[in-house]
C-alpha cells in the first residue's frame, strides 16, 4: 500500500482539523474499496501533499490542486483552500461548518491522488451548491 503525506502549512484554525477529518474519511473508503493507498500526517519520504490557503480563492466551494506525477505516479501535490469558505443564511453571511470545510479537502485530495476531472458523483461534482444549516454544524454541500 503507498502511502502519501500530508503536510500542513500554516492554514489558520479550522483547516487542520477539516484536514485530518477528510483524510480518516478518505482512508476508511480507500480501504473498505480495495484502494491501495492511504493519508498521513507523520513520515518521511514517499509523495507529499502540501496544503495551503491562497487567498485569491473566494466565492467558491472548491480549492486548486496542481499535482506533478512521472509516469503516473503522484510526486507532490500542492492543494490550495480558500482562506475563509463562507455561506449565506437567512441570518446573512457567515463561516461554513466543519462539515462543509471537509467536503472542500476530501474533493481537493481526490485530485491530488489522480481523480483530474469532475463527475456525477457527490464527491468530485463541480460545482456543489451550499445548504445552510440552522448552525454550522448542519451546513451541507449539495451535489
Amino acid at each position: 500500500m503507498a502511502t502519501v503525506y500530508v503536510d500542513l502549512g500554516s492554514i489558520g484554525p479550522k483547516w487542520p482539523g477539516a484536514c485530518r477529518t477528510a483524510a480518516a474519511h478518505l482512508n476508511q473508503l480507500f480501504k473498505q474499496n480495495s484502494i491501495g493507498v492511504s493519508l498521513a500526517f507523520a513520515g518521511k519520504g514517499g509523495p507529499r501533499i502540501a496544503v495551503k490557503t491562497d487567498s485569491s480563492i473566494t466565492g467558491t466551494f472548491h480549492g486548486h490542486t496542481h499535482a506533478e506525477t512521472i509516469s503516473g505516479q503522484l510526486q507532490s501535490a500542492v492543494v490550495s483552500l480558500p482562506v475563509k469558505a463562507t455561506i449565506n443564511t437567512p441570518q446573512g453571511v457567515r463561516e461554513a461548518g466543519a462539515g462543509v470545510l471537509e467536503v472542500i479537502v476530501a474533493h481537493e485530495f481526490v485530485h491530488a491522488l489522480g481523480q483530474v476531472e469532475h463527475s456525477a458523483s457527490q464527491l468530485m461534482c463541480s460545482p456543489m451548491s451550499p445548504v445552510p444549516g440552522n448552525s454550522p454544524s448542519g451546513d451541507l454541500l449539495q451535489a
